[in-house]
């Protein structure tokens, strides 16, 4: 098999120019059509102003694959309608772009008006060096446009090893998804799901380590349709250490405990003095988080990585009764902030462990030489992008462990079957065309865009 793969900067263009823009006038009529053929323009008028091209052959059992993506390295929003017609079912306009445009930045070039595919035949021998972003370690070592498209990832339900140290934290474990999947949304790099007190792997008490099921986690990914499956098991949430503070009223919290008698006293709510008991309490000083996250593939069911993250905290770190994990009141806290931090951390460690994972999408339907992606705009797919199609053996054909527990099987072979080019995108789903109309995909085959180079 050979692999190559290469990058061009097309040179910028800084004069305005006049760009022609079209589109078909569909059964949204003028209107539709007007603010499409408008889009169209602007994004000739981005990649005149400079383009990013992206583009891998690959040559397998003397079937040849290509990959291409091109995108603008300017955004430009600001132009002038020259002016607009309509030719027969087309309709048309004209605009004059802003000649200083704003550079796109980094990471979110791919998340700008996404690519029109341009032909380009490329060959170069195998072993050149590839191209890398730069973000951490992992993510220097892989091409960004394997952060070109947005990822799917289902979180599972992490775990408690002991339950009881989260007693005064409300809906900790949902929280924790939650949060997880705000932050990685966020990050414009996931399009994350969540389960429902459904965990990638069983904890047995008495065991410290969880039993891995790679067709557990493969099930998950197939009925949730994610790429990634991330679960994990928070070890410890203990508080220690004593301190002495003061409580008013009632506010004496789990893990706290009264001393001595109260004294009524005159307490003020803004202006507004009130009568409020006044006592000395004591409660834990410090408190530990420590998790340990795991990622899995969730074609194959494999670990990717297995990563501890772990702090304390000193001070306020006992949560009152309406404290929800997550809140704003939650991060407040002392123990709060590091549970924050950490959060970031868990992301950050996400990120290091799939920027070097191809992105790939389910065929959820087939027709003649079309098929249907589970994957649309949403995903940053765009009209014109080229993706490989491999097709993966049947159950039948799993791989099995040594152990011969079907439970512990190690995937199915795959192979490389056609380049294919989408024709149109919809929010969730895009659709594509066979370059080899001769092959016959099925349902739960899958596409798969990389520029990585084999090693």
């Amino acid at each position: 098999m050979i692999k190559a793969c290469v990058l061009l900067l097309l040179a910028l263009n800084t004069s305005a120019a006049e760009i022609e823009g079209l589109s078909a006038i569909g059964v949204g009529g003028i209107p539709m059509a007007r603010q499409e053929a408008i889009q169209d323009a602007l994004m000739q008028a981005s990649l005149w102003s400079g383009a990013k091209i992206e583009a891998s052959s690959h040559v397998e059992n003397g079937r040849v694959s290509e990959l291409q993506r091109v995108y603008p390295v300017q955004s430009l929003d600001r132009y002038q309608l020259l002016r607009e017609w309509r030719e027969g079912s087309f309709y048309h306009v004209m605009i004059e772009t802003d000649p200083k445009p704003v550079p796109v930045a980094g990471d979110k070039i791919a998340a700008s008006t996404p690519a029109a595919v341009l032909a380009s035949t490329v060959a170069t021998a195998a072993g050149a060096q590839s191209v890398g972003g730069g973000r951490s370690a992992s993510a220097r070592e892989c091409p960004q446009s394997d952060f070109a498209y947005r990822k799917k990832l289902l979180l599972a339900h992490f775990q408690l090893q002991n339950p009881v140290d989260a007693n005064d934290i409300s809906h900790f474990q949902d929280g924790m998804q939650q949060e997880l999947s705000r932050m990685l949304s966020a990050s414009d790099r996931y399009l994350p799901q969540r389960t429902v007190n459904e965990a990638a792997f069983n904890l047995q008490p008495g065991f410290y380590d969880p039993v891995l099921q790679p067709e557990r986690v493969r099930e998950l990914a197939r009925r949730y349709g994610t790429q990634f499956v991330v679960g994990g098991v928070v070890r410890d949430l203990a508080a220690y250490g004593d301190q002495i503070g003061l409580a008013w009223g009632g506010d004496i919290r789990t893990g706290e405990r009264k001393m001595g008698p109260s004294i009524p006293m005159l307490r003020f709510h803004g202006w507004m003095p009130a009568m409020a008991e006044l006592s000395v309490k004591t409660g834990p000083s410090s408190r530990r988080f420590e998790a340990d996250v795991y990622v899995f593939d969730g074609a194959s069911g494999a670990l990717l990585k297995q990563q501890r993250f772990a702090d304390s905290a000193s001070g306020n770190v006992m949560q009152s009764r309406d404290s929800v994990f997550g809140s704003r009141r939650f991060y407040e806290t002392d123990f709060g902030k590091i549970v924050e931090q950490q959060l970031g951390q868990i992301v950050a460690g996400v990120d290091d462990v799939l920027a070097c994972q191809a992105f790939a999408a389910r065929i959820s339907r087939v027709e003649k030489d079309r098929i249907y992606i589970d994957a649309g705009s949403t995903a940053r797919l765009s009209k014109g992008d080229k993706l490989q199609l491999f097709k993966v053996s049947g159950p039948h054909q799993l791989v099995a462990a040594v152990n011969g527990d079907s439970s512990m099987s190690l995937g199915t072979p795959e192979a490389l079957l056609s380049a294919v080019t989408i024709t149109q995108v919809q929010p969730l789903f895009a659709i594509a065309i066979l370059e080899n109309g001769s092959i016959r995909p099925e349902v739960g085959d899958y596409v798969r865009f990389s520029m990585k180079e084999s090693r």
